[in-house]
């Protein structure tokens, strides 16, 4: 599905004319799975709004090995606060699948959240979520074991049933902490359990109570 601009949650709310004049100033394209999007440490002079799609974030190790940070599915705006303070951009974005971008300047954007309170509030909504998401990640990796992190993970992505494993074991690993070898031993543990099926490129969750307690987190409606 392609969203539009009206679709990003900082974006919602905004006049007609407010919107088509970003539309205007929006540089759109479409790239095949696999395209660099933007590179760890470039400027960023645009805000990257993927629109259709799934892009994964990762950084570079000193070693030379790629962290996972993040896969985002559309509509998602990437590295709003590197914009806000004139930065680099602080992952490398590489296409999961085709995509459609859509570049807005980083004057339009600074423009818009001058000149837009809600746009501002809603920027800071999301900036403080991220933030606190962050801090979950480390609080989690430093006191719970990597099977209640794993839990977790799937309670809070299993509204469905199924959670799509869009960058594998090891980008699940990347994303709570872990290597892939200790995700698989989880995975094989809960499914011997009953409580999940290890499908090709997703997990089915069948049992999501027992994975609530083991994550200790209400069960999903």
């Amino acid at each position: 599905m392609t969203y539009t601009l009206a679709d990003l949650p900082m974006l919602g709310g905004l006049d007609d004319g407010r919107l088509r004049g970003l539309e205007a100033a929006a540089r759109r394209r479409r790239y095949p799975a696999g395209q660099v999007l933007c590179t760890e440490g470039d400027p960023a002079e645009h805000l990257i709004v993927l629109l259709d799609g799934r892009v994964k974030a990762g950084r570079a190790s000193p070693e030379g090995r790629e962290v996972l940070l993040a896969v985002e599915a559309a509509p998602v705006a990437f590295d709003k606060t590197a914009l806000l303070v004139d930065g680099p951009h602080r992952a490398t974005l590489t296409a999961l699948t085709p995509v459609e971008v859509a570049y807005l300047p980083r004057s339009t954007v600074l423009g818009l959240v001058a000149a837009e309170p809600t746009v501002a509030a809603r920027l800071l909504r999301t900036l403080a979520a991220t933030v606190r998401d962050l801090d979950d990640r480390l609080t989690d990796a430093a006191v719970r074991d990597v099977p209640s992190r794993v839990a977790t993970w799937l309670v809070r992505r299993c509204a469905g049933g199924r959670v799509p494993l869009h960058a594998g074991q090891a980008g699940l690993g990347a994303e709570i902490g872990a290597s892939r070898v200790s995700v698989n031993r989880a995975l094989r543990g809960f499914e011997r359990r009953g409580m999940i099926e290890i499908g090709t490129g997703e997990v089915i969750v069948l049992d999501p109570h027992a994975l609530s307690h083991l994550a200790a987190l209400p069960p999903p409606p």
